[in-house]
């Protein structure tokens, strides 16, 4: 999955909830701003809990629902008069989000993609061409290099 930047098109509104938002004073930049600032809280997270980031605005994929959710309704209960949207399932998604934050902090979120392109890995114990059938015993796995399964390296080429 990319990094991309989340731009306010990326908020999820129905054309009607648009047409309210554009009417308000302030609304326009009162998003771009909530965006900028929960992104920032996203980024500022896996920067302290030394995940890689990038310093571009852009975020992984894999969190940008939870970076929208958590701006719709921030910016949703800015404005009082905009009690009609902010339905149980926004606070929900916000509230989710939220605690996925949380455990960014606490480096409890499990794997998130890094920016960076992996590195090419060379010399893996099955980085010669692999046969129907080996003529030298397959190395236990703790002698084994790369991630995923116990006696296969998948980084390699597939078999032919």
């Amino acid at each position: 999955m990319p990094w991309r930047k989340i731009t306010t098109n990326d908020c999820k509104f129905t054309p009607a909830e648009l047409a309210t938002l554009n009417n308000i004073q302030g609304g326009a930049d009162g998003l771009a701003k909530r965006l900028a600032d929960v992104v920032g809280e996203f980024i500022g997270s896996m920067n302290a809990a030394g995940y890689p980031t990038v310093a571009d605005g852009r975020v992984p994929d894999q969190l940008r629902g939870h970076i929208l959710a958590r701006t719709q309704w921030l910016f949703l209960t800015d404005f009082p008069a905009l009690k009609s949207m902010q339905t149980d399932g926004r606070k929900k998604a916000a509230e989710d989000a939220e605690k996925l934050l949380e455990k960014i902090a606490q480096r409890e979120a499990g794997a998130i993609e890094s920016p960076f392109p992996p590195a090419a890995k060379t010399g893996n114990w099955n980085s010669e061409p692999r046969l129907v059938m080996r003529t030298h015993p397959i190395p236990n796995p703790s002698q084994q290099t790369g991630t995923g399964d116990k006696y296969a390296n998948p980084d390699a080429p597939g078999d032919t």
